[in-house]
């Protein structure tokens, strides 16, 4: 008897409950496992990560106190170390294809555990969009601590000197200091980086 591949979206006629490219889609996933226990190992024991620490605030708990493992961690590994290694003996069971999404999830889950949080990326696009025409142009010496305070970004007045040198940027005034608007800061900054000579 032939049937629909459970697998939602997938319209790919099978024998099971999992179609071929299912089976293998899920392998690949599985396939991924042996290597992240050991990882998962490492982060459960990193206490030192797992809560902030309590200054001394109304919430319970010493000062200084962490929970003795990351909890979350712990569960993820668990769950994966439950997953069959060979995914054909999920095939011929009726909920193959939530099993699978959430197998997927939970190596999906692990590896950001491992990894920790993305590095929060600037962009320099909204921000010049967001100062553009907001503030006026200034010298070095304001502009240094404006685009600190209110575009996160830490550059030199070396590097707007090189920036200017080179015909990157160029000056509103430049009598009795040069003066610069923010936004040309941010753009030329986002194309050329913290180049100095």
């Amino acid at each position: 008897m032939t049937n629909e591949c459970t697998t939602e979206d997938c319209e790919n006629f099978t024998s099971t409950y999992l179609c071929t490219q299912c089976v293998t889609d899920l392998q690949a996933w599985i396939n991924q496992i042996p290597a992240l226990i050991p990882e998962l190992d490492v982060t459960i024991a990193k206490q030192d990560v797992t809560r902030p620490q309590n200054m001394g605030g109304s919430g319970g708990g010493k000062p200084g106190s962490t929970a003795p493992t990351n909890l979350d961690a712990s569960q993820i590994k668990e769950n994966l170390q439950s997953v069959y290694p060979h995914a054909a003996n999920y095939t011929q069971d009726q909920h193959a294809a939530g099993l699978a999404s959430l197998i997927k999830e939970w190596v999906t889950k692990a590896e950001r555990l491992i990894s920790g949080p993305e590095a929060e990326r600037v962009n320099h696009a909204a921000i010049k969009t967001r100062v553009k025409g907001i503030a006026p142009a200034m010298t070095t010496r304001n502009l240094i601590p404006w685009l600190r305070e209110k575009a996160g970004l830490s550059i030199t007045s070396q590097t707007i000197r090189h920036y200017a040198h080179k015909g990157y940027l160029r000056a509103v005034e430049r009598d009795p200091l040069p003066t610069y608007y923010p936004h040309d800061v941010l753009a030329t900054y986002s194309e050329h980086g913290k180049e100095t000579a």
